[in-house]
């Protein structure tokens, strides 16, 4: 009828089956055309100063922390032990450093006052490093505060550069020097140890620093006020004994320390 076309008539196809996908192919084609093109795929690239902030957030201790030599409990070779060379307990206790000029929390930590070494628990490891004194500045452990000082070489001064406590600030500032020696016993073919603790006290004013470790030292230190301060000593019944030296001195440095300027 057509020539050089076919017709439906011509197929001998069922007109069901034509109809039906004749249907399909036009829904398909309109539902391709519905379809919105996809945007074009844009890359930003993160300033230097982003990728450094991204990097720190991700990881931000491994870098400088965990990067510090191996720490081996050498009180672990003897076979028994009095003691042990940590302050305050052998146990981690919470802390915080201040380390190659940045601050990081929220660390477990020991201090071994035997070396004057701080101990940082390595979180996914069985290792134990030990930071760097040159680069640790100050820190805190179990609330007691630490700084790194340089030895002074005037007559009664601080005695090694090392770490002392801050036990006061202000016009005197007193300090303690926490340290622990090993005294070893051989008996028979077994070697003991026992750590035996010494703090010593100091106190920097007006640019200078002094060994306070006696009653006549203290009273020397704040002489200036001498008055207010046996005043305060004599209402509060203290006394410069040894058992209760380090908390009465601390009293005294304080109460000096609030007194109005003349």
């Amino acid at each position: 009828m057509f020539p050089g076309r076919y017709c439906l008539m011509s197929l001998k196809l069922p007109l069901g089956l034509v109809l039906t996908t004749a249907l399909l192919l036009a829904g398909n084609t309109a539902w391709a055309q519905s379809q919105p093109e996809p945007p074009a795929a844009t890359y930003a690239v993160p300033a230097p100063a982003a990728v450094q902030r991204l990097y720190r957030a991700a990881d931000p201790v491994s870098s400088l922390l965990y990067n510090g030599p191996e720490y081996v409990n050498y009180a672990m070779r003897y076979a028994a032990r009095a003691g042990h060379q940590f302050f305050l307990t052998p146990e981690l206790r919470p802390g915080n450093v201040f380390y190659y000029q940045q601050s990081f929390a929220g660390l477990q930590l020991r201090y071994d006052v035997v070396l004057d070494q701080v101990v940082l628990e390595q979180p996914t490891s069985p290792l134990t490093l030990r930071l760097v004194n040159e680069k640790l500045d100050r820190f805190t452990i179990a609330d007691h505060s630490f700084e790194r000082l340089q030895a002074d070489s005037t007559a009664g001064g601080l005695p090694a550069t090392g770490y002392y406590e801050v036990l006061a600030e202000g016009p005197v500032r007193l300090l303690a020097r926490r340290t622990k020696r090993k005294q070893e016993r051989v008996e028979g073919r077994i070697v003991t140890v026992e750590f035996i603790l010494t703090d010593r006290l100091y106190a920097s004013k007006a640019g200078r620093s002094y060994s306070v470790n006696s009653k006549s030292a203290v009273l020397k230190l704040l002489a200036d006020r001498e008055p207010e301060v046996r005043a305060f000593m004599r209402e509060r019944k203290l006394k410069l004994l040894k058992n209760q030296f380090e908390k009465v001195a601390l009293v005294l440095v304080n109460y000096y320390n609030q007194l109005p300027p003349r």
